[in-house]
């Protein structure tokens, strides 16, 4: 199977070849970028990845950290260019994922992820819900999932999020 994860730092932090070596994976992640940077390069990622069965779009949180709340409709245009590039392929629209930084509200997280639930609906992709997977009993960010700066994830919590992807792949 031909694997594709795009988007932002969470993407390109992530060993994904490493977590499916069964597959062919393409890693298309850049530290910083929004969702309009991605849309700006998508020409490229699909030039370079010929055909692909499966697309992880994870993407978003820089926005919100630029408070940026008028993303989707550069997201829509993303899943639309993906959807005619690859249209046997099964394209997921990760949740963003909880943070442990004062800067983004986890509450503003979750009205986005909402959003990007009804962009998947209303587009017919497959919504990957993981932001819950990162929650303790009380509803916070679990901390043995992230990095010191509350954002970027441990090595526990890549494999929580690549266990998600293998559910929905196999």
């Amino acid at each position: 199977m031909r694997l594709l994860f795009a988007g932002d730092s969470l993407i390109e932090y992530g060993d994904w070849q490493e977590r499916f070596p069964g597959h062919e994976v393409y890693q298309y992640g850049i530290a910083g970028e929004t969702v309009e940077g991605l849309l700006s390069r998508l020409q490229t990622v699909m030039k370079d990845v010929v055909d692909a069965d499966g697309v992880f779009l994870m993407t978003g949180i820089n926005n919100l950290a630029m408070d940026d709340r008028g993303f989707v409709v550069a997201y829509r245009k993303i899943l639309a260019a993906f959807k005619a590039r690859y249209p046997s392929a099964r394209i997921f629209v990760n949740s963003l994922l909880p943070v442990r930084y004062p800067f983004i509200s986890n509450e503003e997280i979750r009205r986005v992820n909402r959003e990007l639930r009804a962009l998947a609906d209303t587009e017919g992709v497959d919504y990957l819900e993981v932001h819950v997977r990162f929650l303790n009993h009380e509803g916070d960010p679990k901390s043995s999932y992230f990095l010191e700066d509350g954002v970027h994830l441990s090595p526990e919590g890549y494999r929580v999020w690549a266990s998600a992807v293998e559910e929905r792949i196999s």
